[in-house]
């Protein structure tokens, strides 16, 4: 990675983040993603903020962590942009909490298709908190978030289906039902034969 190629610099990182590597030295990772994210790699900026948010291989500084996150985030790196409306959802790390900013990151990570920022803004307008938002919406983000391969979602949806209230449960039916996924009832019950077709939307072959 002597040329800077940000790639390589970012994969020598990696490897030394990895406390089973003999090559562990949190301390270079940080140098190498400084290399990568001063020559303008969104991955690195975000990788670098969390090291300075957690303090591993640099001096703990959040407020860095938040500038470092905020220039990925003006990239379109979507990773960053979920964090700063987690951020911005919570408050505190020197973030001063507000939630209409908040919504705006979660919304703007989802349309980058970003699985967890889709499952979160999903749940977001299931709680009633995004104006102008219907369950129809959030069945949709949910369902991108389900085609996007993201396991998690895919079990949350299966194991925890109640955190979502009836009518959004039923406009994600209708969504399976018109993507032929599901022929079932649209009764907003996640029985068997819902499972079976989140599984199928999910990617998974009966």
């Amino acid at each position: 990675a002597e040329d800077g190629d940000t790639r390589a610099l970012k994969g020598l990182a990696y490897m030394r983040l990895d406390a089973n590597e003999k090559r562990f030295n949190p301390e270079e990772a940080a140098s190498m993603l400084t290399r990568a994210a001063d020559a303008g790699d969104p991955e690195a900026m975000f990788e670098l903020g969390k090291l300075y948010e957690q303090g591993i291989g640099v001096k703990q500084d959040v407020k860095r962590a938040v500038e470092l996150f905020r220039k990925a985030a003006d990239l379109d790196f979507a990773d960053a942009i979920n964090d700063l409306g987690f951020l911005h959802f919570q408050g505190g790390e020197g973030v001063v909490r507000d939630q209409k900013r908040a919504l705006e990151f979660f919304e703007r990570a989802a349309r980058l298709r970003h699985p967890e920022a889709m499952f979160n803004y999903a749940a977001l307008i299931d709680d009633g908190v995004v104006p102008g938002k219907t369950p129809e919406d959030s069945a949709s983000f949910l369902y991108e978030a389900l085609r996007s391969g993201n396991e998690d979602v895919l079990q949350q949806l299966s194991d925890n289906p109640k955190m979502f209230k009836e009518q959004t449960r039923s406009a994600l039916q209708r969504k399976l039902a018109a993507q032929d996924f599901y022929d079932g009832s649209i009764d907003g019950d996640f029985g068997p034969q819902t499972k079976r077709s989140l599984r199928k939307a999910y990617g998974l072959s009966e």
